[in-house]
């Protein structure tokens, strides 16, 4: 009986600290350089891994696969979580890696099984003055 009662202790220990335990913005962030390194690289695998609906962005499919070189620490991360619809917004700000322009993507994160997502759909309907007058900003990666 004691056995059974400090193991039922114990997984509601382990349960209430796994419940505490929020996504954090940097984990936001590096869903969202996956998503923009896939993009740039043309990984069509990769980009249904990450999209919450599969087959929702099929730009890249057919696409020869490259290396774009695009890297973590050369994106700017901004990051608001909507609290109301429980969603990630995230904008990144960097130059492309195969050419001369900037990029400035808007990409929402939602969550699915446990995983955090992107909506590639409602991400087009994004406007960042909107959010950001509506949302405090959580994070701000990268923006020295």
């Amino acid at each position: 009986m004691k056995k059974t009662l400090v193991i039922s202790l114990l997984a509601l220990i382990a349960l209430l600290t796994g419940c505490n335990q929020g996504t954090s913005s940097k984990d936001i962030a590096k869903v969202a350089y996956e998503w923009e390194k896939a993009k740039f690289n043309n990984e069509y695998d990769k980009q249904q891994e990450l999209v919450f609906k599969k087959g929702s962005y099929e730009v890249d499919k057919g696409a020869k696969k490259i290396n774009s070189g695009l890297k973590y620490k050369d994106i700017r991360f901004e990051v608001y979580y909507d609290k109301e619809s429980e969603y990630y917004y995230v904008f990144t700000d960097f130059k492309n890696p195969n050419g001369d322009n900037a990029v400035k993507d808007n990409i929402l994160l939602r969550q699915k099984s446990d995983v955090w997502k992107v909506d590639t759909s409602k991400s087009l309907d994004i406007n960042r003055e909107d959010i950001k007058d509506k949302i405090d900003r959580q994070a701000c990666i990268h923006c020295e």
